[in-house]
């Protein structure tokens, strides 16, 4: 089992990709099909389909005219089937954000950073036809690399994204509200906060301090939002990282522990169990059977 890194991937580093596409043939210099991940963006965009993409536990088919996206931190294993082709395209934060007055419009995507169990959409082909044109037109703007082509890039990937963004709510049936209201602001605001500092913060009073709204508001707020209190959002968090941790690193649960900031390794030790029905080691063990097997 492949060990991925061990560190936070709430901003860019040295690691980070700028931007780049390229075709999902090319041989890269790490094994797709070996679970890894990076400090950047990915979109996968499958001309033709055929194989499995597992992102964070998830496995998505991948078809014809879908889309995958995998966030930074994302632990995920792509393996193809013979015949399948497309492109992926691959950008930082900062790349994206740096002429926008929104730095945070990533964030408020619902099919990015830990967002949902569901990163994909599926397409059908007249409205993929819109997809592999923008596809197609970042494509020639890399390969001319003239003085504005960082920013006609930046505005083919915003309207990809947001292309992207509108079939994602039509298919999954998704209440995504924009950003005029209140209520939502506060709620994207609170994802953000929770991405950038679930290792250093865990309780709800903590984030509704940094929100400036009281701790029954938030969770009001979080459940009328996403159907989960805002204790479920920030448990799911962690949840989400010790998985990663437990399957893909030699840390043990004592240190996982002390990694996400559980004073009390016991502690963790029981959060865990009250959320999966397993012990962390007892997970892990399943886990490595499963993968292994």
């Amino acid at each position: 089992m492949s060990k991925i890194p061990i560190h936070d991937f709430v901003a860019d580093d040295v690691t980070s990709i700028p931007f780049t596409i390229i075709p999902l043939e090319i041989k890269t210099g790490y094994d797709s099909a070996v679970p890894h991940r990076h400090n950047y963006y990915e979109i996968f965009i499958f001309y033709k389909g055929g194989g499995t993409h597992e992102i964070d536990f998830e496995e998505i088919k991948v078809k014809t005219g879908s889309v995958h996206f995998v966030s930074p931190g994302q632990v995920h294993i792509l393996q193809r089937a013979p015949g399948s082709f497309g492109y992926v395209i691959l950008f930082s934060r900062d790349f994206f954000s740096l002429p926008l007055q929104d730095k945070d419009f990533l964030f408020a995507l619902p099919f990015l950073n830990n967002n949902t169990s569901y990163p994909f959409i599926n397409f059908q082909s007249t409205d993929f036809s819109e997809i592999k044109e923008l596809t197609n037109k970042i494509l020639i703007e890399h390969s001319a690399q003239n003085s504005d082509s960082h920013q006609i890039i930046r505005a083919y990937l915003n309207i990809l994204l947001l292309k992207c963004k509108s079939k994602y709510k039509i298919n999954n049936n998704v209440e995504f509200q924009e950003n005029i209201h209140s209520q939502s602001q506060v709620m994207q605001k609170f994802r953000i906060l929770v991405e950038r500092n679930f290792r250093k913060y865990h309780l709800v009073k903590e984030y509704a301090s940094l929100l400036a709204v009281t701790p029954e508001n938030l969770n009001e707020i979080s459940k009328k939002q996403t159907g989960k209190t805002a204790s479920e959002v920030i448990s799911d968090r962690l949840l989400l990282e010790a998985k990663r941790l437990l399957l893909y690193s030699d840390l043990k649960a004592k240190e996982i522990a002390y990694f996400l900031n559980f004073q009390d390794p016991s502690y963790f030790n029981k959060f865990f169990k009250n959320s999966t029905g397993y012990t962390p080691t007892d997970f892990k063990a399943l886990l490595h059977k499963k993968y292994n097997s």
